[in-house]
């Protein structure tokens, strides 16, 4: 049976895509990184050879290695290596830290990590000896003689045999975990298996009509599913990839025609981001052809198509089930609206008690397979969730829509308590686990609040202890300490009260729906800056000496000036 681009069930792994196409065309290129080209032969080649210096070390099949990396070369390679041992590949969000570090590398079940120098601290202020992993590479420039379990990570560059492993692997085996938001408990680990994970790229192929001669721009972070799927419809389509570190608004249309792009995902706000500067008469003299807005904004999509002389997809997807609503490259535009059913997956919209709804009737969208080995496999360490999610021979997604008479299905809001920003999905529950840990604090609430670029913003309100007092400045501080920048709340509230059930729980619904007050603190009006670096109190950031940018959030900002680098390492 053939299917998804022609390609073989048991034949659907990343590895055996990059060995079928460097066997076919050696000298093609694979993708570009800065100014390095790397052709499929060479690149197939350097895998296989940081394959089997893995193997000396023991790595091999059903082996979980953690991964603590930014884009690069080496990374890229490395998933491929550990694709074709039949390591489990767990890549770890870059900006993790503290408890939630410890948390996914605890769940994970990792016996080795692999990161970068820059991450050794973080690492080590968890785990200061390395226990409980065998091995830790450390990948550095440093000639510094590891020590305990580390390792330097040269070693596994050391000259090898660079021809194809060709070990027994089952499709069906897993191939990665990746951790998604948790939304009313700890980050989940999906597991993906080899099949899964390279469907996902062919169905992103498929949806956008990817040829050979397409460019698809990859700026999207590894430890996301986004930038293995893309990777992974290059190697499908036979087109090449311009793979980066980061997307710079400034300088996208520069990069686009140098690199002759014609396929990029507009995740997030990047689509608000790109219409809001202001127009050129150039701006559709480019090589875009097709761009996968998720979401797709319904009241500027026709005038991006217009402006930019492109198409745009969309899906309603996620890491756990892929993605089973779509409009491709070839069907019809419903403004609002994520797509239609996908050929190879059921969906339906149910109620409370998983019964079938009816047109325009809003309830749970849940998700089934048509064919084997189209979802995730469940959550790593955790069955009682596992078995909570797949309930009734459905997968369900804790997200509510409807659809119409015509077929056409539309996201409305989301079931679970998680909230949206940036192509980022953060926990709720971790947000107000983290701020609670502020001694000050009795009790912290986070709730999503629309964001002026599109998707979500994260607003905490917090009740303090008897006798305590405390500032927002001195909260934002202590959110920077210990969790990701891209989850430190904006809006902060310190409340005497919070609207409650009979039981005592809180009612986030009323939240949202009385919204923010002109009492609300925004850290934004107030000048304070948020960036991967750090938090800057007002007048205290200087961009050029630390060579990078604020996110832009709120306001102004929402039109992308010359702003540079936009979306760092947590878009997904």
């Amino acid at each position: 049976m053939e299917y998804l681009n022609g390609i073989a069930p048991a034949d659907a792994m990343v590895h055996v895509l990059l060995e079928r196409r460097a066997a076919e065309t050696p000298e093609a290129t694979f993708f570009s990184f800065g100014d390095g080209v790397h052709t499929l032969g060479d690149f197939n080649a350097a895998s296989n050879r940081l394959a089997r210096n893995l193997e000396t070390f023991g790595i091999t099949t059903g082996t979980h290695v953690a991964v603590l990396m930014e884009t690069s070369v080496d990374y890229l390679c490395l998933w491929l290596a550990l694709s074709k041992l039949g390591a489990v590949e767990i890549p770890i969000n870059t900006a993790f830290r503290g408890d939630l570090l410890k948390h996914v590398l605890a769940t994970c079940e990792a016996t080795v990590c692999i990161l970068d120098d820059k991450f050794t601290d973080v690492f080590r202020a968890v785990y200061p000896e390395g226990a409980p992993f065998e091995l830790v590479f450390c990948r550095s420039g440093d000639a510094v003689a590891p020590a305990g379990v580390f390792r330097d990570f040269r070693s596994l560059l050391d000259p090898a045999d660079d021809s194809d492993l060709r070990k027994p692997l089952q499709h069906d085996a897993i191939a990665s975990i990746i951790f998604t938001s948790g939304t009313t408990g700890p980050s989940k680990g999906v597991m993906l298996s080899h099949h899964y994970l390279c469907a996902y790229g062919l169905m992103y192929a498929e949806i956008n009509g990817l040829q050979d001669d397409d460019v698809i721009l990859n700026f999207l972070p590894f430890f996301h599913i986004a930038a293995k799927f893309l990777t992974i419809a290059t190697l499908a389509c036979g087109g090449r990839m311009r793979l980066q570190p980061r997307l710079s608004i400034s300088t996208f249309w520069d990069e686009v025609r140098a690199h002759r792009v014609t396929n990029f995902v507009g995740v997030g706000g990047i689509c608000n981001m790109l219409i809001s500067r202001p127009e050129n008469p150039d701006d559709a003299n480019s090589t875009i052809r097709t761009i996968y807005a998720v979401p797709d904004p319904a009241d500027i999509h026709r005038e991006i198509e217009r402006r930019f002389g492109c198409k745009l997809t969309t899906v309603y997807g996620s890491t756990e089930v892929g993605l089973p609503l779509f409009r491709g490259v070839h069907d019809a535009y419903r403004p609002g609206s994520c797509g239609r059913i996908s050929p190879y997956c059921d969906v339906q919209i149910v109620d409370q008690n998983d019964q079938p709804l009816g047109v325009g009737e809003t309830g749970e969208i849940v998700v089934r397979p048509k064919r084997p080995f189209l979802i995730g496999s469940g959550y790593v360490s955790m069955p009682d969730r596992t078995i909570s999610a797949w309930r009734n021979l459905w997968l369900h997604s804790g997200d509510r829509g409807h659809f119409d008479a015509d077929g056409w299905y539309y996201f409305d809001d989301r079931a679970t308590d998680s909230i949206r920003r940036r192509g980022e999905n953060i926990s709720s529950f971790e947000v107000e686990l983290l701020v609670a840990k502020h001694p000050a604090v009795a009790e912290a609430v986070a709730v999503a609040t629309p964001s002026e670029v599109g998707e979500d913003e994260v607003w905490v309100l917090v009740l303090l202890r008897e006798n305590h007092t405390l500032l927002p400045e001195d909260l934002l501080r202590h959110c920077s300490l210990h969790m990701p920048y891209f989850m430190i709340p904006r809006f902060i509230d310190i409340v005497d009260d919070l609207p409650r059930t009979s039981t005592a729980k809180v009612e986030k619904y009323k939240i949202r729906a009385t919204g923010r007050s002109a009492c609300t603190w925004d850290r934004e009006a107030a000048g304070w800056t948020v960036t991967r670096h750090g938090v800057f109190p007002p007048g205290s950031w200087d961009a050029s000496r630390a060579g990078d940018v604020p996110v832009p959030l709120g306001g102004a900002p929402a039109r992308a000036t010359d702003q540079g680098d936009i979306y760092r390492q947590h878009t997904c």
